[in-house]
Protein backbone atom coordinates (compact mmCIF):
# COMPACT_ATOMS: atom_id res chain seq x y z
CA UNK A 1 0.00 0.00 0.00
CA UNK A 2 0.95 3.72 -0.49
CA UNK A 3 0.58 6.84 0.67
CA UNK A 4 0.48 10.51 0.24
CA UNK A 5 -0.77 13.81 -0.02
CA UNK A 6 -4.23 14.03 -1.45
CA UNK A 7 -5.03 17.19 -3.59
CA UNK A 8 -7.83 18.81 -5.72
CA UNK A 9 -6.94 18.06 -9.13
CA UNK A 10 -6.87 21.93 -11.03
CA UNK A 11 -8.08 22.50 -14.30
CA UNK A 12 -7.02 24.49 -17.30
CA UNK A 13 -9.44 27.79 -17.21
CA UNK A 14 -8.37 29.05 -20.40
CA UNK A 15 -7.15 27.80 -23.44
CA UNK A 16 -5.48 30.93 -25.76
CA UNK A 17 -2.18 31.62 -25.92
CA UNK A 18 -0.33 32.87 -22.34
CA UNK A 19 2.94 34.69 -21.63
CA UNK A 20 5.56 33.51 -19.16
CA UNK A 21 8.54 36.01 -19.43
CA UNK A 22 9.40 35.38 -22.74
CA UNK A 23 7.90 32.34 -23.23
CA UNK A 24 4.37 31.40 -25.20
CA UNK A 25 2.31 29.39 -22.76
CA UNK A 26 -0.72 27.38 -24.98
CA UNK A 27 -2.67 23.86 -23.55
CA UNK A 28 0.04 21.94 -25.04
CA UNK A 29 3.09 23.45 -23.29
CA UNK A 30 0.84 23.86 -20.37
CA UNK A 31 -0.33 20.52 -19.58
CA UNK A 32 -1.54 19.71 -16.08
CA UNK A 33 -0.13 16.74 -14.19
CA UNK A 34 2.27 14.76 -14.03
CA UNK A 35 5.21 14.14 -17.25
CA UNK A 36 4.08 11.24 -18.87
CA UNK A 37 6.17 7.91 -18.16
CA UNK A 38 7.10 7.93 -21.83
CA UNK A 39 8.15 10.89 -22.34
CA UNK A 40 10.34 11.47 -19.09
CA UNK A 41 14.16 12.20 -19.52
CA UNK A 42 15.15 9.78 -16.38
CA UNK A 43 13.53 6.05 -15.19
CA UNK A 44 11.84 5.73 -11.71
CA UNK A 45 15.19 4.75 -9.99
CA UNK A 46 16.88 7.06 -11.56
CA UNK A 47 14.50 10.00 -11.08
CA UNK A 48 14.51 8.74 -7.25
CA UNK A 49 18.17 9.44 -6.51
CA UNK A 50 18.65 12.19 -8.73
CA UNK A 51 16.03 14.54 -6.82
CA UNK A 52 17.96 14.34 -3.68
CA UNK A 53 21.33 14.57 -4.70
CA UNK A 54 21.69 18.75 -5.16
CA UNK A 55 20.63 20.82 -2.36
CA UNK A 56 18.29 23.12 -4.51
CA UNK A 57 16.18 19.92 -6.03
CA UNK A 58 15.89 18.79 -2.08
CA UNK A 59 14.32 21.78 -0.86
CA UNK A 60 12.01 22.94 -4.14
CA UNK A 61 10.89 19.12 -3.80
CA UNK A 62 9.87 19.76 0.08
CA UNK A 63 8.55 23.01 -0.31
CA UNK A 64 6.12 21.45 -3.56
CA UNK A 65 4.96 19.23 -0.61
CA UNK A 66 3.33 22.60 1.34
CA UNK A 67 1.43 23.46 -1.46
CA UNK A 68 1.55 25.06 -5.07
CA UNK A 69 3.80 27.69 -5.80
CA UNK A 70 5.38 29.14 -9.32
CA UNK A 71 9.12 29.13 -9.75
CA UNK A 72 9.80 32.43 -8.34
CA UNK A 73 7.77 31.88 -5.15
CA UNK A 74 9.85 28.49 -4.58
CA UNK A 75 13.27 30.76 -5.36
CA UNK A 76 12.43 33.45 -3.02
CA UNK A 77 11.81 30.78 -0.28
CA UNK A 78 15.27 28.73 -0.55
CA UNK A 79 16.83 32.41 -1.26
CA UNK A 80 18.40 31.27 -4.50
CA UNK A 81 17.94 33.53 -7.63
CA UNK A 82 14.96 32.16 -9.90
CA UNK A 83 17.14 31.45 -12.79
CA UNK A 84 18.98 28.70 -10.93
CA UNK A 85 16.15 27.43 -9.29
CA UNK A 86 14.58 26.96 -12.39
CA UNK A 87 16.51 24.50 -14.00
CA UNK A 88 16.22 22.24 -10.91
CA UNK A 89 12.56 22.65 -11.11
CA UNK A 90 12.07 21.67 -14.91
CA UNK A 91 14.59 19.10 -14.13
CA UNK A 92 12.02 17.59 -11.54
CA UNK A 93 9.19 18.04 -13.32
CA UNK A 94 11.15 16.50 -16.66
CA UNK A 95 11.61 13.39 -14.24
CA UNK A 96 8.41 12.76 -13.26
CA UNK A 97 8.78 14.16 -9.62
CA UNK A 98 6.53 16.96 -9.31
CA UNK A 99 4.11 18.23 -11.58
CA UNK A 100 2.32 21.35 -13.01
CA UNK A 101 -1.39 22.23 -10.98
CA UNK A 102 -2.15 25.39 -13.51
CA UNK A 103 -1.25 29.02 -13.59
CA UNK A 104 -1.85 32.18 -12.11
CA UNK A 105 -1.44 35.92 -12.70
CA UNK A 106 1.75 37.64 -11.01
CA UNK A 107 1.92 41.37 -12.03
CA UNK A 108 0.13 40.42 -15.06
CA UNK A 109 2.05 37.87 -16.70
CA UNK A 110 0.79 34.30 -16.21
CA UNK A 111 3.22 31.80 -14.01
CA UNK A 112 2.93 28.51 -14.12
CA UNK A 113 2.05 26.86 -10.49
CA UNK A 114 3.92 23.74 -9.36
CA UNK A 115 2.94 20.74 -7.23
CA UNK A 116 4.20 17.71 -5.28
CA UNK A 117 3.02 14.48 -6.98
CA UNK A 118 -0.27 13.61 -6.13
CA UNK A 119 -0.75 9.98 -4.91
CA UNK A 120 -4.13 9.00 -2.59
CA UNK A 121 -4.25 6.51 -0.21
CA UNK A 122 -4.04 3.02 -1.90
CA UNK A 123 -5.64 0.18 -0.10
CA UNK A 124 -4.73 -3.31 -0.78
CA UNK A 125 -7.27 -4.08 -2.86
CA UNK A 126 -6.58 -1.28 -5.00
CA UNK A 127 -2.87 -1.77 -5.15
CA UNK A 128 -3.75 -5.52 -6.33
CA UNK A 129 -5.59 -4.39 -9.49
CA UNK A 130 -3.00 -2.26 -10.17
CA UNK A 131 -0.55 -3.08 -12.83
CA UNK A 132 3.36 -3.81 -12.13
CA UNK A 133 4.76 -0.88 -13.75
CA UNK A 134 1.80 1.48 -12.33
CA UNK A 135 2.86 0.21 -8.61
CA UNK A 136 6.51 0.65 -9.72
CA UNK A 137 5.86 4.21 -10.66
CA UNK A 138 3.26 5.17 -7.53
CA UNK A 139 5.65 3.29 -4.81
CA UNK A 140 8.46 5.47 -6.32
CA UNK A 141 6.79 8.71 -5.97
CA UNK A 142 5.89 8.22 -1.93
CA UNK A 143 9.74 6.55 -1.73
CA UNK A 144 11.08 10.24 -3.20
CA UNK A 145 9.00 12.48 -1.12
CA UNK A 146 10.13 10.65 2.03
CA UNK A 147 13.89 10.34 1.32
CA UNK A 148 13.75 14.15 0.17
CA UNK A 149 11.53 14.92 3.80
CA UNK A 150 14.68 12.80 5.37
CA UNK A 151 17.74 15.04 3.42
CA UNK A 152 16.02 18.04 3.94
CA UNK A 153 15.41 17.65 7.46
CA UNK A 154 19.07 16.24 8.26
CA UNK A 155 20.40 18.58 5.79
CA UNK A 156 18.85 21.72 7.85
CA UNK A 157 20.20 20.50 11.41
CA UNK A 158 16.35 19.45 12.55
CA UNK A 159 17.51 15.87 13.45
CA UNK A 160 20.71 16.84 15.51
CA UNK A 161 18.62 18.99 17.57
CA UNK A 162 14.90 17.35 17.90
CA UNK A 163 15.54 15.14 21.33
CA UNK A 164 12.30 13.33 20.52
CA UNK A 165 13.00 12.28 17.17
CA UNK A 166 12.83 8.56 16.27
CA UNK A 167 14.68 6.70 13.51
CA UNK A 168 14.38 2.71 14.10
CA UNK A 169 14.91 0.10 11.34
CA UNK A 170 15.29 -3.81 11.52
CA UNK A 171 15.39 -6.80 9.66
CA UNK A 172 12.70 -9.02 10.11
CA UNK A 173 12.33 -12.78 8.92
CA UNK A 174 8.14 -13.57 8.68
CA UNK A 175 5.87 -16.38 6.93
CA UNK A 176 2.75 -14.80 5.41
CA UNK A 177 0.48 -14.58 8.47
CA UNK A 178 3.26 -12.78 9.96
CA UNK A 179 3.44 -10.22 7.06
CA UNK A 180 -0.39 -9.85 7.53
CA UNK A 181 -0.27 -9.44 11.35
CA UNK A 182 2.55 -6.55 10.90
CA UNK A 183 0.71 -5.01 8.36
CA UNK A 184 -2.53 -4.77 10.70
CA UNK A 185 -0.61 -3.92 13.58
CA UNK A 186 1.19 -0.57 11.20
CA UNK A 187 -2.45 -0.01 9.76
CA UNK A 188 -3.89 0.61 13.35
CA UNK A 189 -1.25 2.77 14.20
CA UNK A 190 -1.33 4.83 11.41
CA UNK A 191 -4.67 5.24 12.70
CA UNK A 192 -4.07 6.33 16.02
CA UNK A 193 -1.61 9.29 14.81
CA UNK A 194 -4.81 10.73 13.46
CA UNK A 195 -5.91 11.02 16.96
CA UNK A 196 -2.89 11.60 18.50
CA UNK A 197 -2.64 15.12 16.32
CA UNK A 198 -6.04 16.04 16.94
CA UNK A 199 -5.32 15.49 20.87
CA UNK A 200 -2.37 18.07 20.33
CA UNK A 201 -3.88 20.54 18.08
CA UNK A 202 -7.02 20.81 20.67
CA UNK A 203 -3.46 21.56 23.20
CA UNK A 204 -1.96 24.16 21.41
CA UNK A 205 -5.75 25.96 20.81
CA UNK A 206 -5.37 26.17 24.76
CA UNK A 207 -1.43 26.90 25.15
CA UNK A 208 -0.76 29.04 22.17
CA UNK A 209 2.10 26.74 21.75
CA UNK A 210 3.19 26.70 17.88
CA UNK A 211 4.23 23.06 17.66
CA UNK A 212 6.08 21.35 15.07
CA UNK A 213 6.15 19.88 12.10
CA UNK A 214 6.59 15.85 11.32
CA UNK A 215 7.35 12.98 9.17
CA UNK A 216 6.00 10.19 10.32
CA UNK A 217 6.39 7.08 8.16
CA UNK A 218 5.31 3.68 8.41
CA UNK A 219 7.69 1.12 6.26
CA UNK A 220 7.29 -2.82 6.19
CA UNK A 221 8.71 -4.37 2.70
CA UNK A 222 10.79 -6.87 1.36
CA UNK A 223 14.39 -6.51 0.79
CA UNK A 224 16.10 -6.21 -2.32
CA UNK A 225 18.64 -9.28 -1.65
CA UNK A 226 18.07 -12.75 0.08
CA UNK A 227 20.85 -11.99 3.13
CA UNK A 228 19.78 -10.66 6.33
CA UNK A 229 21.98 -7.79 7.03
CA UNK A 230 24.25 -8.02 10.08
CA UNK A 231 23.38 -6.74 13.84
CA UNK A 232 25.73 -4.12 14.07
CA UNK A 233 23.20 -2.11 11.68
CA UNK A 234 20.20 -1.75 14.47
CA UNK A 235 22.12 -3.22 18.00
CA UNK A 236 21.99 -0.24 20.26
CA UNK A 237 24.04 -1.94 22.99
CA UNK A 238 28.00 -0.85 22.77
CA UNK A 239 30.34 -3.34 21.39
CA UNK A 240 34.55 -4.22 21.41
CA UNK A 241 34.60 -2.48 17.91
Amino acid sequence: MAAGHLYARAQLIRTGPLTEGKETLNQTVLKLGRKPREERIRSPEAALTHSVNHWIRVEAFVILHEGEFTKKEVAEKIGEDVKYVSGHMDDLFESGCIERSGYKIVNGRMSVLYRGVTSPLIDKDAFREMSLEERHDLIGVVIQSLHAESVSSYRNGKMDTDENMCLIWRPMHLDCKGREELLARQMAFYGETHNVENRSARRMVKTGEKGSYLIVAFLGFERGREGRPSDQYWNSEKTDR
